[in-house]
């Protein structure tokens, strides 16, 4: 039941992520501008903390799955689905260039003062957590399909022995 579960929000979150993150991101540049979110510098270091081990832990998985590409596994694996490996690929570089972004705005928002203006702070903070859905949520759709590699079962057939 869960499987199907997550199957059924990895198929979500593929063809609805930049709006699904866009509404979350206003929905929190909204609870920002009215006072309910505060103290967004405190918690700029725990998402460069956070940031920093999605793209270490998806730069292991890309380079693990780079090295692996001509094992006999994912040969079988292509021939079973071929879109698979390109999947799996593409989610992969775009948590890293994810959290690039995420760490890259933390920097600007503790090195830039305060902004007067509270639309530009909310701005920010909306642009700013756009990247983190993609990235955070992102990242467990990858560990998804880098687990489902494992220890999914992909139904293949055997094939009688030749006599």
């Amino acid at each position: 039941m869960t499987e199907k579960i997550y199957d059924f929000f990895e198929v979500i979150w593929e063809k609805y992520s930049i709006p699904l993150s866009i509404v979350a991101s206003i929905l929190i540049g909204f609870l920002y501008y009215k006072g309910l979110i505060v103290n967004i510098r405190a918690v700029t270091s725990n998402i460069v903390t956070f940031a920093s081990i999605v793209i270490g832990v998806n730069g292991v998985f890309l380079t693990l799955i780079i090295t692996l590409q001509e094992s006999p596994a994912f040969i079988r694996l292509r021939e079973l689905f071929p879109s698979f490996q390109t999947k799996l690929y593409l989610s992969l570089r775009n948590q890293i260039i994810y959290g690039l972004v995420v760490v890259i705005i933390s920097i600007l928002i503790n090195l830039l003062p305060p902004s007067p203006n509270i639309y530009f702070s909310v701005l920010g903070v909306t642009v700013w957590f756009v990247f983190f859905f993609l990235m955070s949520i992102g990242s467990f759709i990858s560990v998804k399909l880098v687990t489902d590699i494992i220890v999914k079962n992909f139904n293949i057939t055997t094939r009688k022995k030749r006599q």
